[in-house]
């Protein structure tokens, strides 16, 4: 338990350093971009619900599966 709490812990704290640097950055040198960034995670979390409303589906045609 306390080796994925330290990951869930460092990839925060990752990302909370990388923005907070990318806030005081000059424009054009950002160490993520943002909108790629966020974009990646709404088709990621689309994909993730998708999934996970195929698997939970009930009383439906499971033969494309």
């Amino acid at each position: 338990m306390r080796t994925l709490t330290g990951i869930i812990l460092g990839f925060l704290l990752a990302v909370g350093v990388a923005y907070v640097h990318d806030n005081g950055a000059p424009p054009g040198q950002n160490m993520v971009n943002w909108d790629v960034a966020h974009r990646s995670f709404q088709s990621a979390t689309a994909e993730i619900r998708d999934q996970w409303h195929r698997l939970t589906a009930r009383g439906e045609d499971h033969s494309t599966i």
